[in-house]
């Protein structure tokens, strides 16, 4: 209870009494105020303006009210009523009370002041709680209050939402929550209102993980095509009790599903050894390879409900060429080419750069399952293959003396095996002459002579020489014609020494002196037309030294077409003689190179070429002596003549000769 009183007139005077009844739950409190007017001698009093103002909100308000009015506050009586304070949210108080009046005089005073409400217990309570049998759907939560709470609440999302639990007053509550997420982490939080005041206290946050299928952290090296083949999978199991699921996929391709598999609880590596059969079946999924990068995923189970999610991890599972690498017995071989097995009479030999060497195949035998896809023989550069086994033909063999010949086979995982033999391949090359003549009798006769000398290889088995000389032959043609007669055999006349042979006739054949004939020679050995020597001549027709004609000589020339007629260049004491020489052309003879004597036909000029003229003409060159020539440049009309030497190398300028027309 508070009082505040005003000044008296005359005895009277008014009083403000205020009473406090607390609301702890709202945390206010309601205030009953009472204003009296009373004392004094008289019943009625005039009263100046009163106001009562209480926490700032004006209660009661009343303007100058005279006595003659008779109504309170100049009569005597009171007045109440009743205000709600909300107190702070410590629960303390202290409000601000307004309380101005004045008897009779003009001129309220204050006479209000401050008053203090009880305080409030506004104490939160301290809230703990536990986690405890966790499953792979939720777990327990125990919770207790430091003072009885009616209303308790957790979250499971650090204090995002809130589910109520229980309604229970008590300083403690549980709940068992059974609809959580597998595998799950959860920020769980409990809340509780204290009864008395009913202010919520909350507790910490904690962590909890719902129980989960395994997880895969890692899988080592898986090889395939071990004798046994073992899985070692390092997975952490949260519940002993749930069976669990291995699933090996190659990209989107399952290979193997195993199931069944408990394990205990923990973080540990897990060995799962296959049985032959899923063996197999792996091995069948990798036959075209030798390895993959695979996918080792693993769900547990309770019963038949999938606990969490799938937990995957990858790993190389591979075969190795140790275990896996196809195995090949062996291989044949034999020289195919019938000429050269024939000359040798043995196919297991073979003649360099003829014969032909075929391989056939063993057996090859792939293992784990896969398959041979390719059979490749090669020897000294060359290869040939097929994917059927059959027999290869590899081809000529270049090279002579022991040489080595593979067979390599190759399985569809690209696993290969090789076998290797060495085979004997005899030193050959095609007959070969030394030298060769081929000429008329002096160069100018109808009579041919032909001599030559050369070599053939000898092909020598266990001692014995098996080549000779079975051709030596020629045909000739004239050259204007297209086709060549036939043949003509010297073999018997050739004379042949192991493996040397000669021939010599000075009377072979005539050819006509005036007709030129293409000659062809043709030798060969017992590999016939694969190895035959053919060489090729032209004869030209016969040209005497001098021919005399009647009424003609020809000098180096058959056919003369004048008393005397030379085909060549003309000396007298050592100088040149003139004759036709040629052209000089303008545009590309220079006339400082022009230095053979005789004449020539400028069918173009130019002085860039030390022309003397751009007009075509006749030039002549003399050369008396070997440091002096002399050129004479005629214009082709005769109307000019230029004339300039070369002394000791150096050429002077033209000299124009003028000439005058004849009329």
């Amino acid at each position: 209870m508070a009082t505040w009183k005003s000044a008296a007139y005359d005895g009277r005077y008014l009083q403000l009494d205020i009473s406090e009844s607390v609301n702890v739950v709202g945390n206010s409190s309601t205030l009953s105020w009472t204003l009296t007017s009373a004392g004094g001698a008289s019943t009625y009093y005039t009263i100046d303006t009163t106001t009562v103002t209480i926490n700032g909100t004006t209660v009661y308000s009343k303007a100058r009210t005279s006595w003659d009015d008779r109504v309170f506050p100049a009569k005597k009586g009171s007045i109440s009523g009743t205000i709600t304070v909300v107190h702070d949210s410590n629960g303390s108080k202290t409000i601000t009370v307004g309380f101005s009046t004045r008897v009779y005089i003009f001129g309220p005073q204050e006479y209000g002041g401050s008053m203090t409400l009880t305080t409030i217990d506004r104490s939160a309570p301290t809230v703990t709680f536990s986690t405890s049998s966790v499953t792979a759907n939720g777990f327990k939560i125990s919770a207790t209050s430091s003072a009885t709470a009616d209303i308790w609440q957790y979250s499971t999302n650090g204090g995002s939402s809130w589910t109520q639990f229980s309604t229970t007053a008590s300083t403690s509550a549980s709940v068992t929550l059974s609809s959580l997420s597998p595998n799950t982490s959860y920020t769980v939080k409990v809340r509780a209102r204290r009864q008395y005041n009913q202010v919520y206290g909350t507790s910490g946050s904690s962590t909890v993980k719902t129980l989960g299928g395994a997880v895969v952290n890692s899988v080592s090296t898986v090889t395939a095509d071990n004798a046994t083949v073992t899985i070692i999978i390092n997975v952490t199991v949260y519940e002993a009790s749930y069976t669990n699921t291995l699933v090996l996929k190659n990209g989107g391709t399952t290979i193997l599903t195993i199931s069944g598999l408990s394990w205990s609880k923990g973080t540990a590596n897990r060995t799962v050894t296959l049985t032959a059969a899923q063996r197999t079946t792996l091995l069948n999924a990798m036959a075209s390879i030798k390895s993959f990068t695979g996918t080792f995923a693993v769900s547990s189970y309770s019963g038949s409900t999938q606990i969490g999610s799938t937990s995957s991890k990858t790993a190389t599972v591979q075969t190795t060429a140790a275990n896996s690498a196809p195995t090949i017995s062996g291989f044949t071989y034999a020289d195919s080419y019938t000429t050269t097995k024939n000359l040798t009479g043995n196919d297991q030999l073979f003649v360099q750069d003829y014969s032909t060497l075929k391989v056939t195949p063993g057996t090859a035998t792939a293992k784990n399952g896969a398959s041979i896809s390719n059979y490749t023989a090669s020897c000294n550069g060359l290869s040939a293959s097929n994917s059927t086994g059959a027999a290869i033909t590899v081809g000529k063999v270049a090279k002579s003396g022991s040489i080595t010949v593979t067979l390599t086979v190759t399985d569809s995982r690209g696993y290969t095996a090789s076998v290797s033999k060495t085979i004997t391949v005899i030193p050959y090359s095609k007959p070969k002459v030394s030298s060769v003549t081929l000429r008329r009798t002096n160069d100018i006769e109808a009579e041919m002579q032909l001599k030559f000398s050369g070599s053939i290889s000898a092909v020598s088995v266990n001692g014995v020489q098996k080549n000779s000389v079975v051709y030596v032959r020629y045909q000739y043609k004239k050259t204007s014609e297209s086709s060549y007669g036939s043949y003509t055999s010297i073999v018997s006349a050739t004379t042949r020494s192991g493996t040397s042979f000669s021939y010599s006739n000075l009377e072979l054949c005539s050819l006509d002196a005036n007709t030129s004939y293409d000659f062809h020679l043709q030798i060969q050995d017992k590999l016939y037309s694969l190895s035959s020597l053919d060489l090729y001549f032209t004869v030209p027709q016969g040209t005497p030294l001098i021919a005399l004609r009647k009424k003609k000589v020809g000098i180096n020339t058959p056919d003369p077409q004048a008393a005397l007629d030379v085909d060549g260049e003309i000396h007298m004491n050592g100088v040149n003689i003139h004759g036709l020489m040629g052209r000089a052309d303008g545009s590309t003879t220079d006339l400082n190179d022009v230095k053979t004597p005789g004449y020539y036909f400028a069918l173009s000029a130019s002085t860039a070429k030390h022309f003397p003229t751009t007009t075509i003409g006749i030039l002549e060159v003399f050369q008396p002596e070997s440091y002096f020539i002399q050129q004479r440049y005629t214009v082709y009309d005769g109307s000019k003549m230029f004339i300039r030497g070369n002394y000791g190398g150096t050429w002077s300028s033209w000299y124009t000769v003028s000439l005058t027309k004849v009329t």
